[in-house]
């Protein structure tokens, strides 16, 4: 599991990876959370904001970077709704996903499906 993977011996694995694979193993159960993934860590989320600032990077960006690359791999599948991966990605409404694939793509979501996979 995530977990194992963080805590091998030998690997070494920046904590931006490691807060993207909890993030990641979240979003597959259904939520996303910075103290949740602070306390997979141990540590306090000030902590966590501190040590991704080190980084040059936030909770908010690392998110955002894992729901683009996983919506990314979900579009593929062009039997899967579009309000199907807006739900998987942590997105209350389709609304809400549409703006940010826009965002990230430059376009919507059914465009980028139909132009992308037709």
């Amino acid at each position: 599991m995530a977990s194992e993977f963080l805590s091998q011996e030998g690997v070494r694995v920046t904590l931006s990876a490691r807060v993207s694979l909890l993030i990641s193993t979240q979003l597959a159960r259904g939520k996303v959370g910075v103290e949740a993934v602070a306390s997979q860590l141990h540590m306090s989320r000030y902590t966590l904001h501190k040590k991704l600032k080190r980084e040059g990077l936030t909770f908010a960006h690392l998110l955002e970077d894992v729901r683009r690359t996983q919506a990314l791999n979900y579009m593929q599948d062009k039997t899967k709704p579009l309000v199907e991966i807006a739900e998987q990605l942590g997105f209350s409404e389709l609304s809400a996903f549409s703006r940010a694939f826009k965002r990230w793509m430059g376009t919507s979501p059914a465009e980028y499906r139909s132009v992308r996979f037709s």
